[in-house]
């Protein structure tokens, strides 16, 4: 029951933020747990033992269909991307869509939609998208390492102008800067998908998307090269790397 406003202002003793927020809680997934949930009982009840590597993400890594071909007789990849994420939501999800799955390890990819610019200019979201990155990462990486699982985390990929929905470049170079200090201090493998995108004017180069966002074929062939340099997950997808 709201209480009636103090100050005659807004929805009961909330204001409209407040109230906004607390109603999403209540009435929406908003971490969106359900979209793997039915698959992630499916995958506990199997008798699939093989050593996990799960990879949480946006659509990024949604998209990234050709992620199973890493898998072999002792190794499975479970791709947990949700297209349209951002860190917040993939911190509220953690728990549920990567370590409940026992995995031997968890890749991370998060961040450019936290850059996204609804209103206003991309560079005005920069700062704010920094610190809750921070925040969020520093959470993640807290809590896989409580559970002994093994944490890689990835590089924000650049993007093209040519995305209607921009974001500030000098933002993902920052934000990357401290995901690799972090992950140095930390003792975590850093995969670097933005260096084997980024084109000389900092952009991700034209030749591996086709909307400015989002990795094609060849985008993604680049990618799994960085990833197969990680050395957690060479280590682990070993016997598939050799086919």
């Amino acid at each position: 029951m709201l209480i009636p406003p103090r100050d005659g202002v807004d929805i009961g003793d909330y204001t409209l933020r407040d109230f906004a927020a607390k109603w999403l809680m209540q009435q929406c997934d908003l971490a969106e747990v359900c979209v793997y949930r039915e698959a992630n009982r499916a995958l506990l009840a199997s008798n699939d033992r093989r050593q996990r590597i799960v990879f949480i993400g946006d659509s990024i890594t949604e998209f990234w269909t050709d992620l199973a071909e890493l898998q072999s007789e002792s190794v499975a990849i479970v791709n947990r991307g949700i297209r349209g994420q951002n860190s917040s939501q993939m911190l509220l999800r953690f728990e549920d869509d990567a370590i409940a799955l026992e995995p031997a390890c968890i890749v991370l990819s998060c961040g450019t939609n936290d850059l996204r610019s609804y209103v206003g200019d991309a560079r005005s979201v920069a700062e704010s998208a920094r610190e809750r990155i921070v925040r969020n990462v520093t959470a993640m990486a807290d809590i896989a390492q409580a559970r002994g699982i093994a944490l890689c985390l990835a590089a924000i990929p650049p993007v093209n102008p040519a995305h209607p929905v921009h974001r500030d470049p000098s933002a993902i170079i920052a934000i990357n800067a401290w995901l690799v200090d972090f992950a140095a201090t930390r003792r975590l493998d850093l995969i670097d998908y933005h260096r084997v995108l980024v084109d000389a004017a900092g952009h991700l180069e034209a030749a591996f998307s086709e909307d400015g966002l989002h990795p094609n074929a060849a985008g993604y062939a680049r990618m799994r090269q960085a990833l197969q340099r990680c050395a957690t997950v060479a280590a682990l997808t070993a016997v598939s790397c050799r086919r």
